[in-house]
């Protein structure tokens, strides 16, 4: 699951601040993925969104959860209930900072296993989500239209080798054309076809190059976005003592704190530190932080 917390419009990555904002949805999506990983068991719906389903009440810095579940055949419902309730109020409060004030668990159904392998695949896929990336390019059309240009460019190279006697036999038929059309080439098909080529290769190697990941890791479910990086720590941030207003911009790996205090400059500095270190020690790779500190 990607970016747990919400995008306000006033923050954006790479400069602009914001404060934090967790959705309804993200809660409700981080509780469906942790009750698959402890013990419930998927059950694919035609309509909806199947089981587990999960329903979030978000107040402030609290919230209420509803779990719908399935369970397997021959576990204790008990044990299923109480794993799932423990597992989903702690992950929700790991990765979103909110208080949990209440995990409620319906079994709603059970589920008869047919094999270990079915088990296995179930808890395979809830911790298999994948990394999000950069938005999809037209790679298909990006590469045909690569190898157009270089080839454009080789006819190019060889139609001006020929007119001066480097390469010999027709590189165009001229029937291609109609056999009253008789190709001359110019002088500049040789600047031309090496600069057709040279667009070509560079295109044909941005169609193929591996994109670039837009998220960091934050545990096993759950990918952020720097600048929800930056919300978090800015959150943080703002709750230590005698710290008046924390704003944090986010470029690319790092983190840049600017908090506004009445306290001690060191005691507030080595706390913000801590505080934002511990808030995404989850967080793959660490963003490195830079505090700056303004009195109030």
């Amino acid at each position: 699951m990607a970016d747990t917390v919400a995008e306000p419009s006033s923050v954006h990555h790479g400069g602009d601040r914001g404060r934090l904002a967790i959705s309804q949805r993200a809660v409700e999506r981080i509780a469906e993925i942790t009750a698959r990983k402890h013990g419930a068991v998927r059950r694919d719906s035609v309509l909806g969104r199947g089981l587990p389903k999960a329903r979030a009440v978000v107040a402030g810095r609290r919230t209420r959860i509803e779990v719908q579940v399935a369970a397997a055949w021959g576990r204790p419902l008990e044990d299923v209930a109480a794993e799932v309730r423990q597992a989903v109020a702690d992950d929700v409060e790991r990765f979103t900072g909110l208080g949990v004030d209440r995990v409620d668990v319906d079994i709603t159904a059970v589920e008869p296993r047919t094999s270990a392998e079915a088990e296995v695949a179930d808890r395979a896929e809830a911790v298999a989500a994948k990394a999000p990336v950069a938005g999809p390019t037209a790679w298909g059309f990006g590469i045909v239209g690569a190898l157009l240009l270089v080839a454009l460019g080789a006819v190019g190279i060889a139609e001006m080798l020929r007119s001066t006697g480097l390469l010999r036999g027709q590189v165009i038929p001229e029937d291609w054309f109609g056999r009253t059309v008789v190709l001359e080439p110019a002088g500049w098909l040789r600047p031309a076809g090496i600069a057709a080529m040279v667009v070509g290769v560079v295109l044909l190697a941005l169609a193929v190059k591996p994109r670039r990941r837009t998220h960091s890791a934050a545990g096993e479910i759950v990918w952020i976005r720097p600048a929800a990086a930056a919300r978090l720590a800015a959150d943080s941030a703002s709750h230590v003592d005698a710290v008046t207003a924390a704003s944090v911009v986010a470029k690319r790996r790092r983190l840049h704190a600017t908090v506004t205090t009445f306290g001690d400059p060191s005691r507030v500095h080595d706390e913000v530190g801590t505080a934002i270190g511990d808030r995404l020690s989850t967080v793959t790779p660490q963003p490195g932080v830079r505090v700056d500190l303004r009195e109030d």
